[in-house]
């Protein structure tokens, strides 16, 4: 019995020195957060052992600057910011652990495979915790286009997860993001100011939190601000997600303002449930483009125009709270229980809502448009040949300027509260409905003109 007590004892000490081993402090590389000298070299041979020997690397409070002009190491296929893993590991910050880029410093990129391609094996689990990026002095560089800096890249994992990180003022590609990854999560994160290369204002860079043929991915309660004013740079999307190996996942209750777009969905082959989402202060809210017909589910959001200059340019060319582009390429979409308000001493964007697919879903939202200037398009199809079908406007209240319908069949618009100003609804010889709509003179006062064409019950 002792034997058998001394062994589980013997394996239980084993365990904990194993455990206790597995997590290395930075201050062990020589890196001091105290000192306010270049950590730039050492901090790197920090991170390179981590992600070659696995376990976590612990940074404690402090400041460290890491500076692109100091780094020395070669990377993979000569970019000095790209890290090749060998084992899961964690690199885990105090709170008040402050890491400053300088002089254009590219952040840090992890992948599992030295040249990735199409069949690269997705393996390895990679978290960043807690910890502070601030990328002040990162932004004296008068470069066009993308810049390549980020705070954090993971790409070929099998997961990638960020959490509580505050990240403020990169000029750069984005703050975060996810490459080919099996699974990626980011919670509870901080971004401020996080937006493009302020020298050029265009449409490749200048994220909050980016997606990138990522199988699942779980982006949740993370808050993204851009307080710049356009002469400095407005970020180009808060949340974005692309490519065709994105495939299920939730954006879920976060705040996005300053950007171009607040969540931009193009070209998965899955569904996106964006839910319960705050997007203010954005030219679009939520911006659908191509997505190959797969049902993308949009409630319980937010959306207003709050705080967003008047006279600002945008990147897109167009502009919605909730923006569907392409004919019939987002089929089976649902938009329920959101909230849209649109007020006049704001930037008004150029629509509504145009419904262009078919099989959607638009149900207990309450929309108003304060302006009095746009139109909601419960149907825009391309032609009378080319008809989106099968559209659901049921239990909304909208307040706006006008409600139209053209090049749509199978219509049902029923059971809607409408202070409007003219309806105009161009409907065919299918089973379409018109009932029970409660309609009314708009903000102006003005009794609205009702005209209704085909037919209907």
């Amino acid at each position: 019995m002792k034997i058998i007590i001394a062994l589980f004892l013997s394996i239980g000490f084993f365990s904990f020195c194993k455990a206790q081993n597995n997590q290395i402090n930075i201050t062990s590389f020589n890196v001091n957060g105290t000192d306010q000298k270049d950590d730039t070299h050492n901090f790197d041979i920090a991170v390179e052992y981590i992600a070659m020997r696995g376990g976590i690397l612990y940074v404690p409070a402090g400041e460290y600057i890491l500076d692109q002009k100091m780094r020395k190491r070669s990377g993979v296929n000569n970019n000095s910011y790209i890290f090749l893993a060998q084992k899961d590991f964690i690199i885990k910050m105090h709170k008040d652990a402050r890491l400053i880029f300088k002089n254009a410093f590219q952040g840090f990129r992890f992948r599992s495979t030295y040249d990735p391609n199409e069949n690269s094996l997705h393996k390895l689990n990679i978290s960043i915790q807690g910890g502070i990026v601030d990328g002040s002095l990162n932004n004296n560089y008068h470069k066009i286009n993308n810049p390549q800096i980020w705070a954090f890249v993971g790409e070929y994992l099998n997961s990638f997860k960020l959490t509580n990180l505050f990240i403020r003022n990169i000029a750069g590609t984005a703050g975060i993001a996810s490459y080919n990854n099996k699974a990626f999560s980011a919670q509870n994160n901080i971004l401020i100011n996080v937006s493009g290369n302020h020298n050029d204002y265009v449409d490749n860079h200048g994220d909050g939190i980016y997606i990138s043929n990522t199988h699942t991915y779980h982006v949740e309660k993370n808050i993204i601000l851009n307080t710049n004013k356009r002469s400095d740079r407005l970020g180009r999307i808060g949340i974005c997600l692309e490519y065709e190996s994105t495939n299920n996942g939730q954006i879920y209750a976060n705040t996005i303002r300053g950007y171009d777009r607040g969540i931009h969905v193009e070209l998965i082959k899955g569904t996106a449930v964006i839910s319960n989402n705050v997007l203010e202060g954005n030219l679009s809210g939520i911006v659908l483009w191509n997505n190959y017909k797969f049902k993308q589910i949009i409630a319980n959001n937010d959306i207003s125009n709050i705080g967003l200059e008047s006279n600002i340019q945008p990147i897109l060319y167009t502009n919605a709270p909730i923006l569907l582009l392409g004919y019939d390429l987002n089929r089976g979409t649902e938009i329920i229980n959101n909230k849209i308000s649109i007020y006049n001493e704001y930037f008004i964007p150029k629509h509504l809502i145009q419904i262009t697919s078919s099989e959607m879903k638009i149900l207990g939202n309450t929309i108003k448009d304060f302006s009095n200037t746009l139109s909601l398009s419960v149907s825009q199809g391309k032609s009378a040949n080319e008809r989106i079908y099968n559209i659901q406007f049921i239990d909304n209240k909208l307040l706006s300027k006008s409600l139209l319908a053209y090049d749509g069949s199978q219509l049902f618009i029923e059971n809607n509260e409408l202070e409007i100003e003219e309806i105009i609804l161009s409907l065919d010889n299918t089973n379409n409905t018109y009932r029970g709509n409660v309609v009314k003179g708009n903000i102006n006062g003005k009794q609205p003109k009702v005209r209704l064409y085909g037919k209907y019950k």
